[in-house]
């Protein structure tokens, strides 16, 4: 059995999608200095609506304040991006069954991050790919520019609410994909916002099925 899963990375709110003899699944991690359960207090947001649907795994993890001391700083980055990879890296493997063919994307990085915060992605962007690469090989791994990915779902300049609306258009026969997209419509004006945000952690979530999709895409041209 063939295993897809693209992965939307980032400090705060790691995303995925797995997608498996037909069926997607999602998970997302947040990292916040807000409590699980006051994440989950709007009943009519995502983390409440998302936290007891099967199809769905939602981790919670804090967020400290970092000192200010330089080197004090810098060595505790490591710590809290090992244990936030580590944390979210179990959640994706629970999507995986021994003996399926795994293949894993995940969105490069976006260089429109700059000084500190692009060195802080880098590096625990480098700590998730050598877990990924470690578990699949090299040959089953993809890295896909974040503009690819856009033009792949629309157009290579797309905001969160244009991939949410296409992602609302998107059918895919024989799959589970409907039932998600069915509750995207039902609820998107609530969860974009007229600035044309989209709510947390549904946005990286979004961004995830999109790399997975194309990462299909992908495969089935070789």
């Amino acid at each position: 059995m063939r295993t897809l899963i693209g992965i939307d990375f980032s400090l705060n709110s790691p995303a995925f999608c797995s997608f498996r003899d037909n069926h997607f699944r999602w998970g997302s991690l947040t990292r916040s200095d807000r409590s699980e359960e006051s994440l989950k207090k709007s009943k009519n947001k995502p983390f409440a609506f998302f936290s007891d649907i099967d199809e769905f795994d939602l981790v919670f993890m804090g967020k400290e304040k970092m000192p200010d001391e330089y080197t004090e700083r810098e060595r505790i980055k490591i710590d809290y991006f090992s244990d936030l990879v580590e944390k979210f890296w179990d959640s994706v493997k629970n999507h995986i069954e021994p003996g399926d063919d795994v293949f894993i994307a995940i969105e490069g990085l976006s260089f429109a991050s700059n000084g500190n915060a692009l060195i802080d992605i880098s590096m625990a962007t480098a700590l998730l790919r050598k877990k990924i690469v470690d578990f699949v090989g090299s040959s089953n791994f993809f890295v896909f520019s974040p503009t690819s990915v856009k033009k792949f779902a629309i157009k290579g300049n797309a905001k969160k609410d244009q991939l949410y609306e296409a992602l609302i258009n998107t059918e895919i026969v024989e799959t589970n994909l409907s039932y998600f997209t069915n509750i995207l419509n039902d609820n998107k004006g609530e969860w974009i916002t007229p600035s044309g945000n989209v709510n947390k952690p549904l946005d990286d979530i979004i961004d995830a099925t999109w790399i997975c999709l194309f990462l299909d895409e992908r495969l089935k041209e070789d």
